[in-house]
């Protein structure tokens, strides 16, 4: 009998396949069923070491190595799935996913998730007469992932966001959800100890075979509005600027 995970992973392969038949009403479907199977995951069915559970106190590099541990589940043209594990009190700096869907379920601990979505509106204009950016689907509208390229304003260097109320997520609760337009970049940190999650991504980073160009992974840091050194207020959210940096030293895998 296949495993859970096995089972995760076969109707997320079949899920995020990208194929132009599979209409959206399918995709709901499988994308719900994987919601469900995703709820039951603990670390015992992903294999994790217990040794890399153990809470050690606030993380050390001299005597912990390196703050973040990755574990890489399962890749192909269309998805990744994936594992990261976080020491006490460490992070995955702020990030984005190019023109993807996800899905992060905690398995161990505690995570703090500060989220973001861009402001396609806002950052055409601040292109200087550049063409506009294409409305960004949700999942539901994204059977078959047939996104043509990234979006001409995520190859700028600042770009509005708006900033979402920061999420504390455990074990016992469902899947974070991210999409191409909703909740698309974010910073994860571990609360109260070690803290471990699975990462479903659709398409994965690197060369994207299918459309032709590489999806990168970018790190951001947020900045006030230019204008008022604070945060404005879009369509009743609060917005903020994201400037693209380097990625921060003190990310280690």
């Amino acid at each position: 009998m296949a495993s859970l995970i096995q089972n995760i992973a076969r109707l997320a392969i079949h899920t995020f396949r990208r194929d132009p038949q599979l209409s959206p009403t399918s995709y709901k479907a499988h994308y719900d069923q994987l919601c469900d199977l995703l709820a039951r995951l603990t670390p015992s069915d992903l294999k994790i070491d217990p040794a890399l559970l153990v809470d050690r106190g606030r993380f050390n590099p001299n005597r912990d190595g390196a703050p973040v541990t990755y574990m890489q589940i399962y890749e192909d043209l269309d998805l990744t799935i994936c594992v990261f594990i976080l020491k006490r009190g460490v992070r995955l700096p702020l990030h984005d996913h190019p023109d993807m869907c996800g899905l992060l379920k905690v398995v161990h601990g505690m995570v703090s998730i500060q989220s973001y979505s861009f402001i396609p509106e806002n950052n055409s204009e601040a292109r200087n007469g550049d063409p506009g950016v294409p409305t960004l689907p949700n999942p539901q509208e994204l059977p078959g992932h047939t996104l043509a390229r990234t979006p001409t304003f995520l190859h700028t260097q600042v770009l509005a966001a708006t900033k979402h109320p920061t999420q504390t997520i455990t074990a016992s609760q469902p899947a974070c959800q991210l999409s191409p337009g909703a909740n698309n970049l974010h910073e994860i940190h571990s609360i109260d100890g070690p803290a471990a999650f699975l990462d479903i991504l659709s398409p994965p980073y690197g060369t994207d075979e299918r459309l032709g160009f590489e999806r990168d992974c970018n790190y951001y840091k947020e900045v006030r509005s230019p204008s008022t050194g604070s945060e404005e207020d879009v369509n009743g959210q609060p917005a903020v600027f994201l400037y693209r940096v380097e990625t921060p030293s003190d990310f280690l895998v």
